[in-house]
């Protein structure tokens, strides 16, 4: 299993439609996404910094079974956006595991 870290930063303004959107998210990209390998996905909004914490078997898998997804597809053209990003297909960045307490 692996860990996995992601930080990304709101565009000034955006915070509350992100929430928004997160609110109501789509009952088939949630399917989606646990379909993937991913389980225990949380996201942490402060300012306009977001954390992303998540666990999965594969995560490149789960990353390639998405891309392939349309409906995972176009959340992501509606998030980016929202997001500052040099990438906006894919703002998250990967962030080092220095430490863990099992």
């Amino acid at each position: 299993m692996q860990r996995i870290g992601r930080v990304t930063r709101l565009k000034a303004g955006t915070e509350e439609a992100y929430q928004r959107w997160h609110r109501k998210m789509w009952p088939e990209l949630a399917g989606l996404i646990s379909q993937s390998g991913i389980r225990n996905y949380t996201i942490y909004l402060y300012d306009q910094q977001l954390f992303s914490y998540l666990e999965v078997d594969d995560w490149q898998k789960a990353m390639d079974f998405l891309a392939k997804q349309p409906i995972a597809v176009e959340w992501q053209k509606l998030m980016s956006p929202l997001m500052e990003a040099d990438d906006p297909s894919s703002p998250w960045q990967l962030m080092e595991e220095v430490f863990h307490l099992p």
